[in-house]
């Protein structure tokens, strides 16, 4: 599974590709905790020793698309605190936490996704899982962690951020063709 430090990055590399500058770095940091959020179900697990089974368990309930439009929904209702318009602070907050969940079903370990909760308690992976990956004990936690953030860093970070340059450089490309200027001040497309 991706690291978390992993699913944070997400935003960050959509920022690059899609933000105009100046980047908002508040929506950034916003968006990579929410990318992130998932993954504190493993404190319903360790504190309140919740089965591996249960829709409160690792990539359960927390993960799902609907938890993420709720995260959205939130953001919308503070979007003054967040600077952006009530519609966008609530898309790039949803999209940033369900990434976290699409990112974990094209993996090849650890559980599926509840992806669909609450309409279904189904877990999911996807068709293709190219992101290898084994699965985290606490024990071996401190040894595995190098290892993990090598393979992500080729595996996934280079490529996000590859991606976002080329996004970047192309919508550079089109402004510069159409004789806009390089990027007029602005928050988030």
């Amino acid at each position: 599974m991706p690291m978390t430090t992993t699913h944070a990055l997400v935003p960050l590399a959509a920022a690059l590709a899609f933000a105009r500058p100046p980047i908002p770095w508040r929506i950034v940091i916003i968006t990579a905790l929410a990318a992130a959020a998932p993954d504190l179900d493993w404190l319903f697990k360790h504190f309140l020793h919740i089965p591996p089974s249960s829709i409160l368990a690792h990539r359960g309930a927390t993960h799902s698309l609907f938890v993420a439009l709720a995260a959205g929904c939130l953001a919308a209702l503070v979007h003054r605190q967040i600077g952006l318009r009530p519609l966008v602070a609530g898309a790039v907050v949803a999209a940033a936490m369900a990434s976290h969940g699409l990112l974990d079903m094209l993996t090849d370990s650890g559980q599926p996704v509840a992806y669909l909760w609450p309409l279904s308690s189904a877990r999911l992976f996807a068709d293709w899982r190219p992101i290898h990956s084994g699965e985290v004990h606490m024990a071996h936690l401190l040894s595995q962690t190098f290892a993990r953030f090598l393979s992500e860093l080729w595996q996934l970070i280079i490529p996000m951020f590859a991606l976002a340059a080329v996004i970047r450089a192309i919508k550079l490309l089109i402004d510069r063709v159409r004789g806009n200027p390089a990027a007029s001040p602005s928050t988030v497309v």
